[in-house]
C-alpha cells in the first residue's frame, strides 16, 4: 500500500502514525508486526514472508487486508504494534521516504519488544550515517517539512536499529534467491516465540543413523496440513529411542514446532500402570502447556486446549499396547494443523492401530546395522577408532557380522573386549567371542555371551542390579553386598568396589551424572538380568513372586530378592518367607503381613517397606545382618514403630533408616541409640516431628543427619554435638527450631552444613564448627548475614571449600567478614536477586579458584578488587541482567582459565585489560547483546587463543573461543536457569568463516538452543568434520 492510500486510510485519526508495516487489532492476537514500505517490497519479498509466517502457525499483521471491519486504520495499526511479540522492520531504499515507516520504527524501539532488522538492498551503515547514502534526499525533505525534534528522532531510531544484528539482503550473496533469507527471518522470528527444549542424550557414538533421520524428518515435514503419525518399529536393542531422540534433537534444533515433548514408557518402573499414564500425562501438560497438574481440571479439559499452541511435536516410546496411546492422545483432532507424533515399539501390530484412525500414518522400520556400519561401530567401542588394529581386524570383522548388527549388542560385545589386545587375548578371549555370536542374530544371545564373560561375583552383582538396585544410589548399595562378605548362603562379595567397576566398563551397568551416582541400565540389559533371575529362581517379583508364594513351589532357598511391590496379591503371611532361607532382599511396598517375623531368614539385608497399610506391627526380631531399612512414605506403621523401645533391638547391624516423609512421626523411640552402627538417619518431611531422644547420641557411627522440612521440630538434643563420625547436618526449613545445643562446638567432625540462617543461633553454631568444608546456606535474608557478622561465624572456618548461597530473594549483601575465609576454594551466588554488589573484602580470597554469579538480577557491578583474586581460575556470570561493566582489573587474574558470561543485556564493551588473560583456555559470551556493542573486536586480537585474524566483522551475540588443549569445541556449557549443563552442539550445521594457520572460525547452530555461536578453534582431531 502506498502512502497515499494510507493517508486515505487514516484520515479519521487525528493522532499521525505510520504505515508500511502490520500487528494486530484490538481483541486479536498477533505474533509479529511486518514493519515496511509497500511500493518497495510488499508484492514480493513481504508478501512471501507473511505467507511463510502464517505456514509456521503463526498470524502476522500486514496491511489492510488485516485491519479489523468498522475499525478507523489509524486505531487498528496502533494496536497491531502493541500486542505484537515481534517487530520486523525491512529496511529498503526507500523507506526513508515513508514518515510512516519512521514513525512507527520510533514505537516498535520504545516497546522493548525484540526488533529484528532485515536490511533489504541496502547496509546497516546507511542507517548510521542519513546525511549521505540512499536516504540522504529523503530525509532532505523531512528537513523542508517537519520539525527538528521530528527528524532527529527519526535519524536516531535508524541508528539504534543499526546496532541491532540482523539479516542482509545483497543479491550477491543469496544469488537473487529471497527464499533463503525468507527462511532464515522465519527461523529467528520463531526462535525468539517458541521455548527452547533440551536436547536429548543420544549414545557416544552413532554410525548408520543419518540416512533413517533424513527420511523421517522428510516424511514429517512433508505434512502440514493435518496431524501426522509416524512409528518407528523394529526389535529390541536395534536403535528406535535414539532415532526417535535423534529427530525430536533435529526439530529443536529448527524450531518447527511450537511446543516439544518426549514421553518413555519405563517397564521397568515400580509405578503401577495407571500411575505411569498419570506421570506421562503431567509431563506432557508441563512440556506442552506449562501447567504443572490436572488437579483444578481433567487431563481431557487441558488436552482440548492444545490446537491454540500451534504446531507440536509430540514422541511416545516404546508403547507394547494401543491403550497406552489413547490415554495420552486423546484425540488427534485437538492438535494444531502441522503437529507430529512420533511412536516408537517393537510390536508392529499395535503400530498399526494406533495409525488406523489418523489421515497421514506411516511406517518405518529401524533396521539392524549395515556390515560396513555394524564394523565401525563395533571397532569405535573396542579400539576407539573405526579402524582396528592390524593384526585384529579379520576376527574383529566376524565378531561384528556375528552381533547381527544391532547397535546395542555392538556397544556391550565392543566394551566388553576394550583393552584385550594382547597375543593371549588374541588366541583365547577373542575367538570365544565369535563362537558365541557367529550364526546367531538375536539379541539376547548376543547379550548373553557378555554375560557369559562375567565371573562368579559379576553375575550376581549383574542380576542384583537388574532386578532389584536399578536406579539407587552406588554407594548404599555397595554397602549392602559389602555386609555379604562372610555370607556362606551366596559365596559373598569380596571386593564389591571393583566388581562394580568391571561391570561398568564392560558397558554392562553405568552411573547417572546426578550427584548421588545412581546404578543405571539399558532396559534390554534390565530385561536379561530379570530373565536370568526368573529362570533361575534366585530373583522374583510382582505377580510371578506372589505365584510361587501361593503355589508352595519347591525351590524356595533360591530366592534372594522378592519384591511383591506391585503383585496382584495384597496379603500375606510371614511364614510364606519362612522357607526362603537365602532372601537377602525384600521388598513389600503397600503390602499387608501379619505374623512373626522371626521365621524370615536371618540372611535378610534390605527391607524396603514404604506406604505400609497396617495398623498392629508385626513382631520383628533377630535381624542381625539387616543392614538397610526403608519405612519411607509410611505415616501408620512408621509412627507405632517408633513408639515401640523393643523395635531396634533386632537391628543391630543397621547402616541406613529412612523414615522421610512419615508425617505422623512425633517423637523416635530411646531404643533409637541401640543402632551402633547406623550410618543415615533420613527424616526429611517428617512434618509432625517434635523430638529427637537424647539416645540420638549413642549413634556413634551416624555420618549424614537429614532433618529438612521437619517444621514442628523444636531442637537438637543436647547429645548431638557428641557424635564423633557426624559429617553431614541438614536442617533447611525447620521453622520452629528456636535453639541448638550449647556444645555445639564439639562436632569437630562435620565437614558438610546446610542451614537457612533463620535463627541467629544458627550462625553461632556456624561459627563452632571450625572443620566446615562444605556450607550451603537457603533462602537467607539480611538478617541472617547481620547474625554471621555479628558472631564473627567465619572467623574461624579456616578449612571451609565451599559457599553457596542459593535462592536468598531477600539478601541484598554478603557478610563482610567473608575475606576471613583464606581457604575458600568455591564461591557460589545463585538466585541472591536483590544482592547489589559485593563486598570489597572478596579479595581477600586469595586461594578462590572459581566463583559463580547466577541469576544474581540487581547485581550492577563487580568490584576493583575483582583483580586481586591472583588463584581464579574461573569465572561464570549469568543472567545478571543489571551488570552493566566489567572492571578493568580483571585483566589482573592471571591464572584465569575460563570466563562465561551469558544473559547479560546491559553489559557495556568489555574492558581492554581483557587482553591481559594470558592463561585464558576458553572465552563465552552468550546473549549479551552485539558481539560488535561490546567490542569484542578490541579485545580478541591481544588473546593467546585467538591469534591473528582477517575478521573484522562478528555478527550476532554469541562467541566461544577455547585453546586445543581444553576440550572438544563442540561442546559448551551454558546456563538453563537451574544448573549449568554440558550441551552437544549439532555438528552438521556448520559454516567455516576462515581456516588459516591459527586454526579455524566457524559457525556453529546449536541444536539445542538454536543459537548460531562463532567458534574460533585450533586444530583438533574433531576438525577432519569441516568441509571446507
Amino acid at each position: 500500500m502506498d502512502d497515499r492510500a494510507l493517508e486515505t486510510w487514516r484520515r479519521p485519526c487525528k493522532r499521525p502514525r505510520g504505515q508500511c508495516s502490520s500487528s494486530a487489532a484490538m481483541g486479536v492476537e498477533y505474533d509479529v508486526f511486518l514493519n515496511h514500505r509497500g511500493p518497495d517490497v510488499k508484492d514480493g519479498f513481504v508478501a512471501h514472508l507473511d505467507e511463510a509466517l502464517r505456514h509456521a502457525g503463526l498470524n502476522p499483521f500486514l496491511d489492510k487486508a488485516s485491519l479489523r471491519k468498522g475499525d478507523p486504520a489509524f486505531r487498528s495499526i496502533n494496536d497491531a504494534l502493541e500486542v505484537a511479540k515481534i517487530h520486523v522492520a525491512v529496511v529498503s531504499k526507500g523507506y526513508a521516504e515513508s514518515k510512516y515507516c519512521l514513525s512507527e520504527l520510533v514505537d516498535m524501539l520504545r516497546s522493548g519488544k525484540p526488533v529484528i532488522p532485515v536490511y533489504y538492498d541496502v547496509e546497516p551503515v546507511d542507517l548510521r550515517w542519513v546525511e549521505n547514502g540512499p536516504f540522504k534526499v529523503a530525509f532532505e525533505k523531512h528537513k523542508s517539512k517537519r520539525s527538528p525534534e521530528q527528524v532527529e528522532e527519526w535519524s536516531d531510531a535508524l541508528r539504534k536499529l543499526a546496532a541491532i544484528t540482523g539479516f542482509c539482503y545483497r543479491r550477491s550473496d543469496y544469488k537473487s534467491d529471497e527464499v533463503v533469507l525468507k527462511r532464515e527471518v522465519v527461523v529467528a522470528i520463531l526462535s525468539k516465540l517458541t521455548p527452547t527444549y533440551e536436547v536429548l542424550q543420544v549414545d557416544r557414538f552413532m554410525v548408520g543413523v543419518k540416512k533413517h533421520v533424513h527420511t523421517c524428518v522428510k516424511k514429517l515435514e512433508e505434512v502440514s496440513n493435518t496431524t501426522c503419525l509416524l512409528g518407528l518399529v523394529g526389535m529390541g536393542g536395534v536403535g528406535k529411542t535414539s532415532l526417535a531422540k535423534l529427530i525430536y534433537n533435529h526439530f529443536v534444533s529448527h524450531k518447527k514446532f511450537q511446543a516439544m515433548s518426549f514421553l518413555a514408557f519405563d517397564h521397568n518402573s515400580t509405578l503401577s500402570s495407571s500411575s505411569m499414564v498419570e506421570k506421562l500425562q503431567n509431563q506432557l501438560l508441563w512440556d506442552l502447556l506449562h501447567v504443572r497438574n490436572c488437579d483444578d481440571h481433567s487431563y481431557s479439559y487441558w488436552f482440548h486446549k492444545l490446537s491454540r499452541k500451534g504446531p507440536t511435536l509430540i514422541v511416545l516410546d516404546d508403547i507394547h499396547e494401543e491403550s497406552q496411546f489413547d490415554d495420552l492422545i486423546l484425540d488427534t483432532r485437538h492438535l494444531a494443523q502441522g503437529s507430529c507424533i512420533i511412536v516408537t515399539s517393537r510390536n508392529r501390530h499395535v503400530l498399526k492401530l494406533v495409525g488406523e484412525e489418523s489421515y497421514s500414518f506411516s511406517l518405518h522400520e529401524v533396521t539392524p546395522l549395515e556390515i560396513d556400519d555394524a564394523r565401525k561401530l563395533f571397532n569405535l567401542y573396542a579400539f576407539r577408532s573405526e579402524e582396528a588394529l592390524p593384526k585384529f581386524k579379520d576376527i574383529a570383522n566376524d565378531v561384528s557380522k556375528a552381533s547381527g548388527g544391532l547397535p546395542l549388542a555392538l556397544k556391550v560385545v565392543g566394551s566388553s573386549l576394550i583393552d584385550m589386545t594382547s597375543d593371549e587375548d588374541l588366541e583365547c578371549i577373542w575367538p570365544e567371542a565369535v563362537c558365541a555370536l557367529k550364526g546367531e542374530a538375536k539379541v539376547m544371545t548376543t547379550l548373553r555371551w557378555s554375560y557369559n564373560c562375567l565371573s562368579e561375583q559379576e553375575k550376581l552383582m549383574f542380576v542384583d542390579i537388574a532386578c532389584v538396585f536399578c536406579n539407587l544410589k552406588k554407594q548404599e548399595v555397595v554397602e549392602i553386598w559389602k555386609s555379604c562378605e562372610e555370607c556362606s548362603s551366596c559365596c559373598g562379595y569380596k571386593t564389591p568396589h571393583m566388581t562394580l567397576k568391571k561391570l561398568i566398563d564392560k558397558s554392562l551397568v553405568a552411573l547417572s551424572n546426578s550427584q548421588g551416582q545412581e546404578l543405571v541400565m539399558h532396559g534390554l540389559l534390565q530385561e536379561l538380568g530379570q530373565s536370568i533371575g526368573t529362570s533361575s529362581g534366585s530373583h522374583l517379583w510382582h505377580n510371578r513372586a506372589a505365584k510361587v508364594i501361593e503355589e508352595n513351589n519347591e525351590g524356595y532357598n533360591k530366592v534372594r530378592a522378592l519384591n511383591l511391590a506391585k503383585s496382584w496379591r495384597r496379603k500375606y503371611e510371614c511364614a510364606s518367607f519362612a522357607k526362603m532361607t537365602n532372601l537377602h532382599y525384600l521388598i513389600l511396598d503397600g503390602c499387608d503381613v501379619s505374623g512373626n517375623f522371626d521365621n524370615v531368614s536371618k540372611e535378610l539385608r534390605w527391607l524396603q517397606w514404604r506406604n505400609m497399610p497396617l495398623i498392629n506391627l508385626p513382631q520383628m526380631f533377630d535381624f542381625l545382618n539387616l543392614v538397610s531399612l526403608d519405612f519411607a512414605e509410611s505415616p501408620c506403621l512408621a509412627s507405632i514403630w517408633t513408639e515401640s523401645n523393643s523395635a531396634t533391638e533386632g537391628c543391630p547391624n543397621l547402616l541406613n533408616l529412612n523414615m522421610s516423609r512419615c508425617t505422623s512421626i512425633i517423637t523416635l523411640p530411646e531404643s533409637i541409640g541401640q543402632l551402633s552402627r547406623l550410618q543415615l538417619l533420613d527424616l526429611d518431611g517428617c512434618r509432625n516431628l517434635q523430638k529427637l531422644p537424647s539416645t540420638i547420641g549413642q549413634l556413634t557411627q551416624l555420618k549424614k543427619l537429614r532433618l529438612q522440612e521437619c517444621e514442628s521440630l523444636e531442637s537438637l538434643p543436647d547429645s548431638i554435638p557428641t557424635l564423633p563420625r557426624l559429617q553431614h547436618l541438614y536442617i533447611d526449613t525447620c521453622t520452629s527450631m528456636s535453639k541448638a545445643p550449647e556444645t555445639m562446638g564439639l562436632m569437630t567432625g562435620l565437614t558438610k552444613f546446610s542451614t537457612d540462617l533463620a535463627t541467629e543461633w544458627q550462625a553461632v553454631a556456624v561459627g563452632q564448627q571450625h572443620g566446615l568444608k562444605d556450607l550451603y546456606v537457603e533462602k537467607c535474608s539480611d538478617e541472617g548475614i547481620t547474625w554471621l557478622d555479628r558472631n564473627s561465624s567465619l572467623a574461624h572456618l579456616h578449612l571451609l571449600s565451599i559457599f553457596e548461597f542459593t535462592d536468598c530473594p531477600a539478601m541484598s549483601k554478603l557478610p563482610h567478614t567473608i575475606g576471613l575465609l583464606m581457604n575458600l576454594d568455591y564461591l557460589q551466588l545463585w538466585r541472591c536477586e536483590n544482592l547489589r554488589e559485593l563486598p570489597n573484602c572478596i579479595g581477600q580470597l586469595k586461594l578462590l579458584t572459581q566463583l559463580a554469579l547466577r541469576r544474581c538480577s540487581s547485581l550492577e557491578t563487580l568490584p576493583d578488587c575483582l583483580g586481586a583474586l591472583t588463584s581464579l581460575e574461573a569465572l561464570w556470570i549469568a543472567h545478571c541482567r543489571s551488570l552493566t561493566k566489567l572492571p578493568e582489573s580483571i585483566g589482573h587474574l592471571s591464572r584465569l582459565e575460563v570466563l562465561r558470561i551469558e544473559g547479560c543485556g546491559e553489559l557495556q564493551p568489555l574492558p581492554e585489560s581483557l587482553r591481559q588473560l594470558s592463561a585464558l583456555l576458553l572465552l563465552q559470551i552468550l546473549d549479551c547483546g552485539s558481539l560488535e556493542g561490546l567490542g569484542v573486536l578490541r579485545v580478541l586480537p591481544g588473546l593467546r587463543i585467538w591469534g591473528c585474524t582477517s575478521v573484522t566483522n562478528l555478527s550476532g551475540s554469541c562467541l566461544i573461543v577455547l585453546d586445543r588443549k581444553y576440550r572438544d569445541p563442540s561442546w559448551y556449557k551454558y546456563d538453563d536457569g537451574n544448573r549449568y549443563r554440558y550441551v552437544r552442539g549439532d555438528l552438521t550445521e556448520m559454516r567455516v568463516v576462515e581456516a588459516n594457520d591459527c586454526g579455524f572460525l566457524r559457525l556453529v547452530q546449536d541444536a539445542e538452543s538454536g543459537r548460531s555461536i562463532l567458534q574460533r578453534v585450533h586444530l583438533l582431531d574433531c576438525c577432519k568434520l569441516i568441509t571446507l
